[in-house]
């Protein structure tokens, strides 16, 4: 069964007053009931699943909570999804975008392997990781131009593992907020950066309401290159304790 969000905070947003807002209300409460829905995000129903599936096989966009924050999905190999999801965040394209795909086995195909991977994920079973790691041809010139790696998360959440029954490519995985702008945890925060896209061709399609998140960064992104490991956002967990266990891993495979 399908809910629809009731929120009254969310269905009496505020406006600034002028014909114009009023204009720009009235499309934000028509398109509301019909793009936010319930969800519970570490059980998720499979139809709300397909729903989502759909939605980004046509290339459209879906907002859905992850094991951190509050994420944009996209199909990555469409060119027009990547442009709206840089039109909708006011991203500049030389900042590249986190891609996820499940099982990460089938990541492999689009960027290189590197052994240190297994290690540090057995070494943090827990933690949300991503990696980026030199590009494979598949991945088209318009997605992160100009870089020669690209991240991909290594932490999948139920509904992550559900919506990858039906989609077999990599998505956009990036934190639904205006760029540079803090993080969101609720579908409220959601609104109030976007909701002033309703009605335009870069609208989000779908938002999965897995209501308010604990307070979490995003994930921490791990640069590797032969046995190099750079760490290029911390997240979480990536404090100087860990440095030293990237460290000894790195030491340790390098003797091997």
């Amino acid at each position: 069964m399908i809910v629809r969000l009731p929120t009254a905070k969310l269905l009496n947003p505020k406006f600034p007053s002028g014909r114009f807002w009023s204009r720009r209300r009235e499309i934000f409460l028509k398109n509301l009931v019909m793009k936010i829905i319930k969800i519970d995000y570490k059980n998720p129903a499979p139809l709300l699943i397909k729903k989502a599936a759909k939605i980004i096989k046509e290339g459209g966009i879906v907002v859905a909570p992850t094991e951190t924050v509050y994420a944009i999905f996209g199909n990555g190999l469409n060119e027009e999804t990547v442009k709206k999801i840089l039109k909708l965040k006011k991203r500049k394209k030389d900042k590249g975008f986190d891609l996820t795909l499940y099982p990460y086995e089938k990541i492999f195909k689009f960027i290189q392997f590197n052994p240190l991977i297994p290690k540090i994920l057995e070494k943090f079973p827990d933690q949300p990781l991503s990696f980026a790691l030199p590009r494979k041809a598949p991945l088209p010139g318009f997605l992160n131009p100009g870089f020669k790696t690209v991240a991909f998360h290594f932490f999948f959440s139920k509904l992550d593992k559900e919506l990858f029954k039906y989609i077999d490519i990599p998505l956009i995985g990036t934190s639904a907020n205006i760029s540079e702008l803090p993080d969101v945890s609720s579908a409220e925060e959601v609104l109030n950066y976007f909701r002033h896209t309703f009605g335009s061709s870069f609208e989000p399609d779908l938002i999965l309401d897995g209501g308010k998140l604990n307070k979490r960064k995003p994930s921490a992104i791990i640069e590797l290159a032969g046995t190099d490991i750079k760490v290029i956002r911390e997240g979480d967990i990536l404090g100087s304790s860990a440095q030293k266990e990237l460290e000894k891993i790195k030491k340790d495979t390098s003797i091997l």
